[in-house]
């Protein structure tokens, strides 16, 4: 029991006593919880912060702020990585700075832990810090290469030759990241894009350039530069196949009478083109172009009759109707050369005398037309308008057509009708045949025989027999039929040529519109083929190759009229061989002098495969006198005898003149628009002194341009906006504009030469490149027997400089003076010079002579430099002495105001309406007496005038007037090179 109770005790005081201690401890340990509660309170419980490269500050947010009270300091808790930044205590902040200078590309960021110390020593808990480092451009991009070098072949365009790459050390996409790249070389036909490939925007040339050196930088995306890195891109040649070895020209002596090798040097360059297995195939073609000279080609009907049998000649008996210097033919508008070329505009025709032809029924037998003409086809809405070659109507009372030969709607119509007495008038026969044929309306020359031997007709063009396509065979021609002519008593027939005779109204109608070389009949017996091709071949042709040259397989055509030779085989060198062999004739005993245009044609293929086409070659043969042209001219009686049926003497030669400005001064603005370059030209035809309106027509005109024109910013256009609703096509005129010039070729008249002449356009986009430019005309009538002088015009760009202040305008006025010329003449040339601060200035302002590249040996006369000197010396002393009278005049108004000062208040506010110094108004600043004045104009240009300027004429202006894109005072200009 007492144990019992002992325990018991003793249980009660362990859980006193366990008790007492529990709450002990756990009051403790409250006040513990509420210390370190406090301190977990001072810092936040993470920073970030920012810090540049180049600095050590870091801006912290948010700021550590701490009560220096309880903090003393802060600790920076380093694990396994060096941190190379510390933290300092200030002003109740805590700064946190970087030891060293950070690098972004190393490290962009930072992360580590900071606790506060208390002043007691010991820390809070723990705050996480991030540090981001922010990047500066501190690296350019850089190559990847330190140079790049490529090649690349001519003649290609490329979608990328070469891709450059640079890169950035820079950390951020910003300054690390390449935005851009661009090439510095100018002027090279190349681009580059912001990947950095290159490629090419035009075609290069080996020949050009056989390498291109490129500068290329590249850009980050803040635009900070690189360094340039060269690209060196290589042209390849590539071998073009072409033909090589032929003359740009040929000359060919007229009456020479021999035949001239045309290609003695040609050479094919096939790049060694092969064909696997076969051989490859070559086909070159040589024609002669003649279209455009007189008759299409050079035809000699008079040698042609030689060759006929004198049977074939008496047989023919043709009548010729077209003939020179008869009473019938005197009115008609003729060339005065060996050619017989008649002009007829619609309205003038010609009526065939009965002692030449008596009135025929033309119906009641066979005979034969043959006429060679050229139909000038202008658009025109009236399909049905007739033009008559020939025609027999009735001679008066009534304007029925018996027999006739017309163009219409682009158709050569023949009407036959059959008289009352011909057969029975209630039946239909056939009356016209109509052939739909294209050489009626194409401009060109052609010669056309009809033979009549009814019910049969046939038509032959050039010497061929026409016959009609499979298709049209029973419509080409048409054949319309018509009742015979009624009976009329007492009535005749009138046979004209180039119109038709209307009895009833007594005049001729249905003119024809062209050119017509000769209208023959052969009465009561139609014309044999060879008869037919007598003068219809050509008197120039080509001459093939001998047949001794040719290889098997090899083959050589030409065409009838021999003005196209084919060569085909599989031999190179056998081809080059038969083409050197080729050879030019004229066999007229008088060619027509001129150009005769030359093409080649080649092509390469294998068998069964599509041919490639070589580049077309362009050459010509250029048939010049047997002497000097000018001795031609003025031509030795024999000459006289060739050239005319009648020969004319010296003062009835044909001599054209060309008139007009010789200097155009254009400014930029109109030179880029573009410049009227013949505008002020005129063309005359003079026989002795009188200009005969029969010979003002023209065969041809040259515009030759000095230098050439550079086709990437230079051209001639044609500006018809100034002319009628109708074309240029509607003239006769064939126009060609090429780098060297304008060819204008046609027989035409001198108005619709100068039209288009008047219509050229000369257009510069960048005119600072030449001063200059030289313009050459010359003019031709009579298939070149008669030439025009050379008329020379220079073109010359005025370069703007920068306005002179009105001062040193002023101060320059003397150097700008010379002594007038003997006869009086005199300009407004100080009124220029004063107020030139108003007006364009130009920097070159040249009037040249036509010899401007050649150089002039000058002859300096003694006497005349000392006339000049004291001319010279005269003029400032005139300057000096106006000058001095000027300052006088102002000193005197000085003096007067100065006596008048102490006047009335009114009388003062009168004088000060008045100035100082009078002053003139600006228009009128200095009234010069200028009789004898004239303007100099860049004398250190002189090695290029000649001494004997022609003097200019007086003005009353005294601006300089823009007159249709010229200056108007430019004219009156004068060189006074006597001081150089």
């Amino acid at each position: 029991m007492v144990v019992m109770k002992g325990i018991y005790l003793a249980v009660i005081v362990l859980v006193a006593s366990s008790s007492f201690y529990s709450n002990q401890v756990k009051g403790e340990q409250e006040d513990d919880d509420d210390y370190y509660d406090s301190r977990e309170r001072v810092l936040e419980t993470s920073y970030h912060g920012l810090i540049k490269e180049n600095e050590t500050f870091v801006e912290i947010t948010p700021l550590i702020k701490v009560d220096e009270t309880k903090i003393c300091g802060f600790h920076i808790i380093k694990k396994n990585k060096e941190i190379p930044f510390q933290i300092e205590l200030v002003n109740e902040l805590g700064i946190l700075k970087a030891k060293k200078s950070l690098n972004c590309e190393k490290r962009k960021n930072y992360k580590f832990d900071i606790t506060a110390v208390f002043c007691d020593g010991s820390h809070s808990k723990s705050a996480n810090v991030h540090i981001s480092v922010i990047d500066i451009n501190e690296y350019s991009p850089t190559f990847l290469q330190p140079s790049y070098v490529t090649e690349v072949d001519e003649g290609r365009l490329y979608q990328e030759i070469i891709r450059v790459e640079a890169t950035d050390k820079d950390c951020t996409p910003l300054f690390g990241d390449v935005c851009k790249y661009e090439i510095l070389t100018s002027d090279q036909p190349f681009t580059i894009d912001n990947e950095g490939s290159i490629r090419n925007t035009e075609p290069l040339s080996h020949k050009a350039s056989h390498n291109h050196i490129l500068s290329v930088v590249a850009y980050d995306c803040a635009m900070k530069q690189s360094a340039p890195v060269m690209v060196n891109i290589r042209v390849r040649r590539v071998c073009e196949a072409h033909v090589m070895g032929v003359a740009e020209r040929i000359d060919y002596i007229a009456n020479s009478m021999e035949s001239v090798s045309l290609f003695p040097k040609i050479h094919l360059e096939l790049c060694d083109m092969q064909c696997k297995g076969e051989d490859m195939v070559i086909q070159s073609s040589v024609s002669l172009k003649t279209k455009h000279i007189s008759f299409g080609c050079d035809r000699d009907a008079s040698q042609c009759l030689k060759k006929l049998s004198e049977e074939e000649r008496i047989e023919s008996g043709l009548v010729d109707l077209l003939q020179k210097n008869t009473d019938w033919t005197k009115d008609l508008v003729y060339d005065e050369g060996s050619e017989s070329i008649f002009h007829f505009d619609g309205s003038s025709g010609a009526v065939i005398p009965r002692s030449l032809l008596k009135s025929e029924d033309f119906a009641a037998h066979s005979f034969s037309i043959m006429t060679m003409f050229r139909h000038h086809s202008i658009a025109s809405n009236d399909k049905h308008s007739k033009e008559h070659i020939i025609c027999s109507a009735d001679d008066h009372k009534m304007n029925r057509h018996h027999m006739a030969l017309f163009v219409r709607n682009c158709r050569l119509i023949l009407l036959l009708r059959k008289n009352f007495n011909d057969g029975d008038l209630n039946i239909f026969s056939p009356a016209e045949w109509r052939w739909k044929i294209p050489q009626v309306c194409d401009n060109e020359w052609h010669q056309y025989t009809i033979n009549v031997d009814l019910p049969k007709i046939d038509l032959y063009i050039d010497g061929v027999k026409f016959e009609s396509n499979v298709e049209d065979r029973h419509s080409n021609p048409e054949v319309i039929d018509d009742w015979p002519l009624h009976a009329a008593h007492g009535i005749n027939t009138t046979l004209t040529i180039g119109a038709c005779y209307q009895g009833s109204e007594n005049r001729l109608k249905h003119g024809f519109s062209g050119d017509i070389s000769e209208i023959k009949l052969s009465l009561k017996k139609v014309l044999t083929p060879n008869q037919i091709r007598c003068g219809t071949d050509c008197s120039e042709k080509l001459l093939p190759p001998a047949d001794h040259y040719l290889e098997p397989e090899q083959q050589i055509q030409s065409n009838t009229q021999m003005n196209k030779i084919i060569i085909e085989g599989s031999n190179k060198s056998n081809i080059e061989q038969l083409l050197q062999q080729i050879q030019y004739i004229n066999n007229k005993e008088n060619p027509t002098i001129g150009r005769r245009n030359i093409q080649i044609m080649t092509t390469v293929s294998c068998p069964n495969k599509k041919a490639i086409r070589l580049p077309t070659i362009d050459t010509y043969i250029m048939i010049t006198s047997p002497s000097n042209s000018s001795t031609m001219a003025t031509a030795s009686p024999m000459y006289q005898k060739i050239l005319v049926d009648k020969p004319l003497t010296i003062d009835q030669k044909p001599q054209i003149v060309i008139t007009g400005n010789s200097n155009h001064l254009v400014s930029y603005p109109d030179i880029k628009d573009g410049v009227k370059i013949l505008a002020q030209v005129n063309i005359s035809i003079y026989t002795g002194k009188e200009i005969r309106p029969s010979l003002q027509k023209l065969d041809s005109c040259n515009v030759n341009v000095f230098p050439s024109l550079n086709p990437d910013h230079e051209e001639i256009t044609v500006d018809d906006k100034d002319g009628t609703d109708e074309s240029l096509f509607k003239f006769d005129i064939k126009t060609k504009i090429s780098k060297d010039g304008v060819e204008m070729i046609g027989y035409d008249t001198i108005e619709n030469y100068q039209y288009i002449m008047k219509s050229l356009v000369y257009i510069n986009k960048k005119p600072a490149y030449y001063l200059n430019r030289v313009f050459k005309l010359t003019c031709s009538q009579v298939d070149d027997h008669f030439r025009s002088a050379e008329y020379t015009l220079t073109l010359t760009v005025l370069h703007p400089k920068q306005q002179p202040t009105p001062s040193s305008t002023l101060m320059a006025v003397p150097s700008v003076l010379s002594t007038a010329s003997n006869d009086g003449q005199a300009h407004s040339s100080i009124a220029v010079a004063a107020d030139s601060h108003d007006a364009n200035q130009y920097a070159h302002a040249m009037l040249h002579s036509h010899d401007i590249q050649e150089s002039q040996s000058k002859v300096h006369n003694i006497a005349h430099e000392k006339a000049q000197l004291a001319s010279s010396h005269s003029t400032m002393l005139i300057v000096v002495i106006c000058a001095s009278f000027v300052l006088l005049i102002c000193g005197v108004g000085i003096a007067r105001l100065r006596n008048n000062g102490g006047s009335s208040s009114s009388h003062s506010r009168n004088l000060d309406k008045h100035q100082p110094c009078p002053k003139v108004a600006p228009e009128q600043q200095l009234d010069w007496d200028d009789s004898a004045l004239t303007i100099t104009i860049n004398p250190m240009q002189n090695d290029n005038l000649s001494d004997e300027s022609s003097e200019s004429e007086n003005s009353d202006s005294e601006d300089e007037e823009v007159i249709n894109g010229r200056y108007k005072n430019v004219s009156q200009l004068e060189w006074d090179n006597s001081t150089i």
